[in-house]
């Protein structure tokens, strides 16, 4: 039996991996978020709920006994700060298997004119999410890093990757291409060990997402 743990498990990205882990039979999932009752239709005998502050690692030490792997799919301002937390209590419990989703572009790995136009747009995150990177990076996690551009709703599965240092490819990635390679991430937990992956849909090259074309 595979135990993972879902952190910002009410989130949009959170939301479209959660139904691909729960068609894994031999999963079982700890949904982490600051208010349960919003995911309370979904508490059953696969799915338990724990109510916590990722700023609080003392919340999140007591998500931890017993998970093989957790799945990170918070962001905002403080992202740093909550996987600095995030890292730590991993570490004190001894819990190794790390995906985490970050973002494109931290890297300056965006091709131009794409780069510049998502600097334009979202550069103030980048150094927050840098930083989030390189705690990881730095570990003695397991992890694999996950940096998606524009997120879609759009139901495509398909995805295409680069490796860290590679010219990125694609201006999208839709969420259902998420959910859809972390569940092979769970299925497989030695794939992609320490890797810090781009991920993208193909044919969305250009200078910015279609839905600002």
């Amino acid at each position: 039996m595979m135990h993972i743990l879902l952190i910002g498990a009410n989130g949009r990205s959170a939301q479209a991996i959660l139904p691909r882990l729960l068609e894994i039979k031999e999963v079982q999932l700890t949904l982490f978020l600051r208010r349960s009752e919003r995911l309370q239709h979904l508490y059953n005998d696969r799915v338990r709920l724990v109510e916590g502050d990722a700023n609080k690692v003392d919340d999140l030490v007591s998500a931890l006994p017993g998970i093989d792997l957790v799945i990170n799919t918070m962001g905002g301002m403080d992202l740093d700060r909550k996987t600095r937390n995030l890292v730590h209590a991993m570490e004190n419990a001894q819990v190794q298997r790390l995906v985490a989703l970050n973002a494109g572009g931290i890297y300056e790995e965006l091709p131009e004119p794409f780069n510049s136009w998502d600097k334009s747009m979202e550069g103030f995150t980048r150094p927050v999410n840098l930083r989030s990177a390189n705690v990881i990076e730095a570990s003695s996690l397991d992890y694999t890093i996950l940096r998606p551009v524009w997120l879609t709703d759009k139901p495509i599965e398909e995805f295409q990757l680069t490796q860290k240092g590679e010219c990125f490819l694609g201006t999208e990635t839709s969420r259902a291409s998420l959910g859809r390679f972390i569940a092979i991430l769970a299925k497989h937990p030695n794939f992609y060990s320490r890797c810090n992956l781009g991920i993208s849909q193909s044919g969305t090259e250009g200078e910015m997402p279609a839905a600002y074309r």
